[in-house]
């Protein structure tokens, strides 16, 4: 067994190489370029050169692997298609593949049409479907939190069922160890509550002792101040975006997947606010 693992600068690939490496599961990191990821991360992985836009690319990441964690990366003319007819005449045996909660209600987007490539390549697939990432807040909402105590995002005031990456990547890692439980599962991963920005700014608060606030200002205000400090517009779209659904009340559903997968409970907002507390104070 040899596990592909792509993604790994990412939120959630990071995470499930950790995992995977942890329990000694040989694995090779795909990355656009490993000097850089080697410069980064150290020598404790092994990398390979994999972009989804260059086909070239495709044979070198599939020697010798049978499983593969695959994400959908930024970029443009991706050819998935072609990197999954090449992973079946490869013979991998396992795809897990990192999709998004309530996919199946959103025909135009790129995870959609993801899974319908992957279920017509005949590879066996699990899917895990992730609901709001936690570790937003210490990514793309950081500096605000950090700098100005401040959460600001306009998701209104719907509540939103937030799952930390480290859950995604455990059950995805498990999905690929032992492949046969998992095959052509879909699962949906959440959180165990259901909480909105100003509950998550009253648990900042109480955690670090510093006052948090959330502005909940409307996509107007979003924008203009993300113009102001000079954030590229196609960003700020994507942000408004991502916050949209909770901002309609549509992100709040929780699933117990995580549960039955691996026995426990989900990780709560406290505890991996405790956990990054250094990334913000």
């Amino acid at each position: 067994m040899k596990i592909l693992v792509t993604g790994f600068t990412g939120k959630v690939g990071y995470q499930v190489a950790c995992y995977l490496q942890a329990t000694n599961i040989p694995i090779v990191c795909a990355v656009r370029n490993p000097e850089k990821s080697k410069a980064n991360f150290g020598d404790t992985y092994e990398y390979v050169s994999l972009d989804f836009s260059d086909v070239n690319t495709f044979d070198r990441a599939l020697e010798n692997v049978d499983r593969i964690f695959l994400m959908y990366p930024p970029g443009q003319n991706l050819q998935f298609d072609i990197f999954l007819y090449k992973a079946k005449e490869k013979g991998i045996k396992h795809i897990t593949y990192l999709s998004l909660k309530d996919v199946q209600f959103m025909p135009f987007i790129h995870h959609y049409k993801m899974e319908k490539l992957i279920k017509s390549s005949k590879i066996p697939y699990t899917f895990v479907r992730a609901g709001y990432f936690m570790q937003n807040l210490n990514d793309f909402l950081c500096k605000e939190i950090r700098d100005s105590h401040r959460i600001f995002i306009p998701a209104g005031k719907g509540k939103t069922s937030f799952v930390d990456t480290r859950d995604l990547a455990e059950v995805s890692a498990l999905s690929l160890i032992d492949e046969g439980k998992h095959i052509n599962k879909t699962y949906v991963l959440t959180g165990g509550e259901a909480l909105d920005f100003f509950d998550v700014a009253k648990i900042m608060t109480e955690v670090f002792k510093v006052k948090i606030e959330y502005t909940n200002p409307s996509v107007k205000e979003f924008k203009q101040y993300m113009r102001t400090i000079g954030e590229d517009e196609e960003f700020v779209n994507v942000v408004v975006g991502v916050h949209m659904p909770t901002k309609l009340g549509l992100a709040k559903g929780i699933r117990h997947d995580y549960e039955k997968v691996t026995g426990k409970k989900p990780t709560n907002i406290r505890k991996y606010i405790e956990d990054y507390k250094e990334n913000w104070i």
